[in-house]
């Protein structure tokens, strides 16, 4: 009996010798083969975000505002807590705890998926995000998510949480070409981060999981519902207490597109400016944060633009139109 004990023993313990080495060795071959098509930790730290082109008028009043994505850049200790605490109980409630896998999450997600029959949660944490959206394609494949997980730990190993956390609140999408919580402020309510209510900044942390369907204009009575549920988890976290969160679930948000607002109008001078940057610059120059400031006079600008119109006013008049 010993004797066929002691054997099944030895062959347990060499098959999971044997299956741990495979998976050991699977890793690292793909590590290998994946390794190339990763940026260096020196690439990573200096990957610049995509930053509209602005024009300026001599005395610094904005004309314009030209690029792909909206975004205002913030470092991560301009973002006010309210906010950074919203994200992470609506995002990942571990993510100081974990080292960008959170194991814990994934099984959670695994059963809530399987109770609901579909998939109801996700289990990517802040780390894994910020690595997609920052250095990968959106692809849903087995090469672009082996990436995702490669980065992943290489984020975790050379920058600090904060710097995550702070990378993170600049490159999520929230739609509406908003990229950033600081431009989704914006956007979404007209203020500054330092201006949004516990509210509003409940409602932004849900948007990213599916910033079409999700931002507060598509559907503001499921926009006020999943405020409720990061205002929960706040309150479970210990971020806010039960009075403060009951407050902020009954305050009415209003959401609305708010353009970016012009202090100069010269929409000409503006192109002839984008123009010149892109012939001094290359195409890639109009989404690099450039500030261009021009010799245009605001009030001169304005004296102009007034005469243009009683000019134009004045002639239809005498021709009769």
């Amino acid at each position: 009996m010993n004797h066929n004990y002691l054997r099944w023993l030895t062959w347990a313990v060499a098959a999971v010798t044997a299956l741990t080495v495979s998976v050991i060795l699977a890793v690292s071959a793909t590590y290998v083969y994946l390794q190339p098509s990763l940026p260096t930790v020196e690439a990573m730290r200096a990957t610049e975000l995509q930053v509209p082109l602005r024009i300026y008028s001599r005395s610094g009043q904005l004309i314009a505002q030209i690029g792909e994505q909206r975004r205002i850049p913030v470092a991560y200790e301009q973002i006010p807590d309210t906010i950074k605490q919203a994200f992470i109980a609506a995002e990942d409630d571990r993510f100081f705890e974990h080292h960008g896998f959170d194991y814990q999450g994934i099984l959670r997600s695994a059963l809530v998926n399987l109770v609901k029959g579909a998939r109801a949660q996700g289990a990517s944490t802040i780390t894994m995000q910020t690595a997609r959206n920052m250095f990968l394609s959106q692809d849903r494949t087995w090469r672009r998510k082996l990436q995702e997980v490669f980065l992943t730990y290489r984020l975790e190993r050379e920058f600090s949480k904060a710097e995550i956390l702070g990378l993170y609140l600049n490159v999520i999408s929230f739609g509406k070409r908003a990229y950033g919580v600081a431009a989704a402020a914006e956007t979404y309510f007209g203020k500054t981060l330092d201006q949004l209510t516990l509210a509003e900044a409940a409602t932004l942390a849900r948007v990213p999981q599916a910033p079409s369907r999700y931002n507060p204009i598509a559907d503001p009575e499921a926009a006020a519902q999943r405020r409720g549920y990061v205002l929960r988890r706040m309150t479970e976290l210990g971020f806010i207490d039960a009075g403060t969160a009951a407050a902020a679930a009954a305050e009415t948000v209003k959401a609305s597109i708010h353009s970016q607002s012009f202090e100069v109008e010269a929409p000409y001078v503006a192109e002839m400016v984008r123009l010149e940057v892109l012939k001094r610059f290359g195409a890639a120059a109009q989404n690099e944060g450039y500030r261009v400031y021009t010799t245009i006079d605001t009030r001169l600008q304005a004296a102009a633009n007034r005469a243009l119109r009683l000019g134009l006013g004045e002639y239809d008049r005498r021709h009769g139109w």
